[in-house]
């Protein structure tokens, strides 16, 4: 309801529901977003309004449509994790097209299991430095501050940067930061990341692999 509120999208009637849920699914499937994500965002809809649903009198035929194409478009679960190796050579293969940004996110969501989503999300102030109590870089990840929580409900979960791979990714990130805790820590969009990796990966010599970054959570 804010989404629609704030571009002025009229929740008047049935239609004009089904074309707002689908312009906010647009914009979470280009967020990185998960279609678990998508189906209870439609499940709980109808469960608040029973009047809408599969089996009522007001059905939401074109967020039905989205979710069968967001389905097509979404990597199974039977997809393999991608390697460390393939994922540094692709997040190497980004910086040097000029995709730095795009390239440390890869990264970070490989080592800290991270959806696309989830890293993209991440605020500067979500990068924590080392402390007398821990000599690690901290990522927390979903700020209670917020208002955020994992699937889970899980809140203000801190994730080490202490892979022996890459024990200067904090650093590197934080040379990133503009001193702005509410600015995104990944200053691009989700779409623009994508399409460097697809990119890079074919630059690699993997475009048969077809790998996406989704996959690089499953790695880490």
């Amino acid at each position: 309801e804010q989404f629609a509120a704030d571009l002025h999208l009229p929740l008047d009637s049935g239609e004009n529901i089904d074309m707002a849920m689908v312009d906010y699914l647009d914009q979470i499937f280009l967020d990185g977003a998960d279609m678990d994500d998508a189906t209870r965002l439609c499940a709980a809809w109808c469960w608040r309004n029973p009047s809408f649903g599969r089996n009522v009198h007001i059905r939401l035929s074109r967020v039905s449509r989205a979710l069968q194409s967001w389905k097509k478009l979404s990597p199974t679960t039977t997809r393999a994790p991608m390697p460390w190796i393939f994922a540094a050579l692709i997040a190497t293969q980004m910086v040097r097209d000029g995709d730095l940004v795009g390239g440390l996110a890869l990264i970070t969501m490989f080592l800290c299991y991270l959806r696309p989503g989830e890293a993209m999300r991440l605020k500067e102030a979500d990068l924590v430095r080392p402390t007398p109590q821990c000599s690690f870089w901290t990522v927390n990840l979903h700020s209670s501050s917020r208002g955020e929580s994992s699937k889970l409900l899980l809140s203000d979960e801190s994730l080490m940067l202490d892979s022996s791979d890459l024990l200067n990714l904090g650093t590197f990130l934080d040379r990133q930061r503009t001193g702005e805790p509410d600015q995104p820590l990944f200053k691009s969009q989700y779409p623009n990341v994508k399409k460097s990796f697809e990119k890079a990966q074919e630059k690699c010599g993997l475009k048969n692999v077809k790998y996406v970054m989704y996959q690089a959570r499953h790695g880490g």
